[in-house]
């Protein structure tokens, strides 16, 4: 396990914040699709994830990865996919599933689990690729 370096850790919250721009864009091409309950809670969704992008920036001398730089590139890798997929996607729920796997990653590495972190990275792949 590795603690992340000021420059990783601004890598990793610059990909939460570009998930969070593009589910924020979800949101607002889709705004009349979705139901109140949706809306809410991707709203709430949002908010977790810049709060947890800015956690890790002020947390990240104390912040621990295993493989800090193979997960680094998973995220950013499915980082790049989400924000395709984001962009085209018309399945309401499969977007609020991704916001809410995002958070999950994002509370994973504030908590410093890094199993939660594994399994976190591993449903954001799972749900990108399908």
């Amino acid at each position: 396990m590795e603690n992340l370096t000021s420059l990783q850790a601004a890598e990793l919250s610059g990909h939460l914040l570009t998930l969070n721009e593009s589910i924020e864009d979800f949101l607002f091409d889709n705004i009349k699709v979705f139901s109140e309950e949706q809306k809410e809670k991707l709203c709430y969704s949002l908010d977790l994830i810049s709060g947890y992008a800015q956690d890790i920036l002020a947390f990240s001398t104390i912040l621990v990865m295993d493989d800090v730089q193979a997960s680094l590139t998973e995220i950013k890798t499915i980082t790049e996919q989400i924000k395709t997929t984001l962009k085209t996607l018309r399945n309401i729920q499969k977007g609020v599933d991704i916001a809410t796997s995002v958070v999950k990653l994002g509370a994973a590495i504030t908590d410093k689990n890094p199993q939660k972190i594994i399994d976190a990275i591993s449903g954001l792949v799972k749900i990108g690729n399908t």
